[in-house]
């Protein structure tokens, strides 16, 4: 078994999906949102009262980039922020009426087009295929200081 050959193509696929999501979103559903910024509403949906640190927690990124996707959020009115009133440095998210909708509308567009693609695996794979997805999620989470 080659390691690099395996991670290599783990490399390849995953960029794969991503692109495919992302061409998805812009050519069927929402030519101004991202895939990066429609995973940060749907997580401010998921998490009320979260915050930008939160989210950069999250998704593993810095919070420069996550404040320039809120930014990119508040500016095309779907979310809001909400100020602490006890502790006026925190500032809370919360998805707006407008981007409700856009969630609930790119979930149900984005899980079509993506279940009739599963439609060419049997349960078994689909399930297998999540269930190891997960295991590796799983331990990379618990490893994240990159040991063994």
């Amino acid at each position: 078994m080659n390691i690099y050959l395996l991670i290599s193509r783990y490399q390849t696929a995953m960029n794969t999906i991503y692109r495919g999501v992302n061409s998805i979103l812009k050519e069927k559903i929402h030519s101004d949102i991202t895939t990066d910024q429609f995973s940060t509403l749907q997580y401010i949906r998921n998490n009320e009262k979260c915050m930008s640190t939160d989210i950069a927690n999250a998704f593993g990124v810095g919070k420069s980039a996550v404040t320039a996707q809120i930014n990119r959020l508040f500016d095309k009115g779907l979310i809001e922020r909400n100020r602490d009133q006890s502790d006026r440095r925190n500032v809370y998210l919360n998805v707006t009426p407008k981007g409700l909708d856009l969630v609930n509308f790119t979930e149900k567009e984005v899980y079509a087009v993506i279940g009739d693609q599963l439609s060419h695996f049997d349960k078994e794979e689909i399930t297998m295929f999540i269930e190891s997805l997960e295991k590796l999620a799983n331990v990379m989470e618990s490893d994240k200081g990159g040991t063994h």
